[in-house]
């Protein structure tokens, strides 16, 4: 453990800590809008800074990306220069997108003025560029599906050639980090679109409740997760419900085990909750810890 004090006050944080996990986990609020818990942090949207030391040879940084590494780390969340440095980045960002509620949120909460700049872009832009759904993409799913383009005030994210891409399987993982709610999922006809990507992907259904489940992509790229770990194959096996022609021995059937269908979250917990009211009494308390601890 290591000392640090924040605003006036001493804490003990776990060496490593950055200054905004150190920040929040003791009550002190700190916006961000590029940080999440699942990601490597990059302090792009730089609303995060806070200064160390202070007085004359304070210095202002992102808190997302500075490590506590040693004992007497002082840290100011809301002294001038950051409350300065941080209405200026909020403001340009306002200026870039100012239809953004989330920007709006933010700049009321921190007294900016939205018209201190003049607006240059449009008001139904809503990516701001932090970058999540890029990161989330490479680092959480393992794939290239979207990257940055262009440089300068023509900076964006898109898929290559501005086409469908590849490796997109349609996870949904860049629309649930997306702050903004830029990424767009929409489920039509048994498919399942992402925007602004272009990406169109047939789904799977429930084979219980008929429910769309997942994509056939993500599903695919799942079952090869699950063999790299040494898990029996099949544990999820598709419905083949899109259209396309049933492969023998793979449809609906009632006694089945449900590792052995493709189900809903819904449908799978009532499948397990019935196994387990079927057990012995003896066993039903065990077997119930297992199901909570694996269907959280």
């Amino acid at each position: 453990m290591v000392r640090i004090t924040i605003d006036g006050l001493d804490f003990e944080v776990p060496k490593g800590t950055t200054v905004l996990e150190a920040a929040r986990r003791n009550g002190f609020e700190i916006p961000t809008l590029c940080y999440h818990e699942a990601l490597e942090p990059i302090g792009s949207c730089r609303l995060c800074l806070v200064e160390l030391g202070g007085g004359e040879k304070g210095e202002v940084v992102s808190s997302c990306t500075h490590p506590v590494e040693k004992d007497g780390l002082v840290v100011y969340t809301e002294s001038p220069a950051v409350l300065q440095a941080r209405k200026m980045n909020l403001s340009l960002l306002l200026a870039r997108c100012p239809g953004v509620k989330c920007l709006q949120d933010l700049a009321y909460s921190w007294w900016v003025d939205s018209t201190a700049l003049p607006v240059l872009g449009d008001y139904e832009k809503e990516c701001i560029l932090c970058g999540r759904c890029v990161r989330v993409c490479r680092e959480a799913i393992g794939k290239e599906a979207i990257s940055f383009t262009f440089r300068g005030v023509d900076r964006q994210v898109l898929p290559p050639f501005k086409q469908q891409p590849d490796d997109c399987i349609g996870c949904t993982a860049c629309a649930y980090v997306c702050p903004t709610g830029a990424v767009k999922v929409t489920e039509e006809e048994g498919r399942r679109f992402i925007a602004p990507w272009k990406s169109d992907l047939p789904l799977y259904f429930c084979d219980s409740c008929e429910a769309p489940v997942t994509t056939i992509e993500n599903s695919s790229s799942l079952e090869e997760k699950i063999q790299e770990t040494g898990l029996p194959p099949g544990s999820m096996r598709p419905s083949f419900k899109t259209g396309e022609r049933e492969p023998e021995g793979t449809g609906s059937d009632p006694e089945k085990n449900a590792d052995e269908e493709m189900l809903c979250p819904r449908c799978r917990r009532r499948r397990v909750t019935e196994s387990i009211a079927r057990l012995p009494r003896e066993k039903q308390d065990r077997s119930w810890i297992k199901a909570r601890q694996g269907y959280k």
